[in-house]
């Protein structure tokens, strides 16, 4: 493989960071990994993927309204490898909310999609469905 060794992070706008940080703590276990100052009053949360890779959020300005998620180049969504039991809890955590949740199954084994407080499609993606390669 050449010099790229994997993803280090992806970064997102948080609406409001507070319910970000609680949907990904509480419904996907996920913790802060580092808050950074960018400067007074803008904040980045690093939120641990494992490995060495993050989904960083920035808070948004006062107002700021989202945009189109499936145009060109935009992301259509985030794939987060978990394990099959913990896909099955987190579907639970994520109805408890009042999430919608989109299940299906992958290479025989079940996947869900659902969509964070900031309106990004994440899907987490079974541990035990095999390589993408």
């Amino acid at each position: 493989m050449g010099g790229i060794s994997g993803v280090n992070h992806v970064a997102a706008i948080a609406k409001d960071m507070a319910e970000t940080a609680s949907f990904y703590g509480e419904v996907l276990d996920v913790t802060v990994r580092k808050i950074v100052n960018d400067e007074p009053g803008h904040k980045h949360y690093s939120f641990d993927l494992g490995g060495e890779g993050t989904l960083d959020f920035f808070e948004g300005a006062p107002g700021m309204s989202g945009t189109a998620r499936d145009t060109i180049g935009a992301l259509n969504h985030l794939a987060v490898t978990a394990t099959p039991d913990f896909i099955d809890e987190a579907e639970s955590r994520l109805q408890a909310r009042g999430v919608e949740v989109h299940v299906t199954e992958r290479q025989g084994q079940k996947t869900i999609y659902f969509e964070d407080p900031n309106g990004i499609n994440l899907q987490l993606y079974p541990a035990t469905g095999g390589s993408r390669a």
